[in-house]
């Protein structure tokens, strides 16, 4: 008869390995790429949320003209 096999032995992956740090690495990179797409994106249309609040905060002063 065949003798029964270990089944630590025959796993595919090296035990012990840190699957949470990869996955925490990978996070950090994805996050790292998101930010740099976001950068170039707002650069290369020429606005962002940061513009836009500024714009909403701009007052027109009460002696100037109104060019509606």
């Amino acid at each position: 008869m065949n003798k029964p096999i270990d089944p630590i032995k025959v796993r595919q992956a090296r035990q012990g390995k840190p699957v949470l740090a990869i996955l925490a690495v990978s996070m950090v990179l994805a996050i790292i790429a998101g930010g740099v797409l976001w950068g170039i994106i707002t650069e290369e249309t020429g606005s962002s949320m940061a513009d836009g609040a500024s714009l909403s905060l701009q007052h027109s002063t009460p002696d100037a003209p109104s060019t509606l």
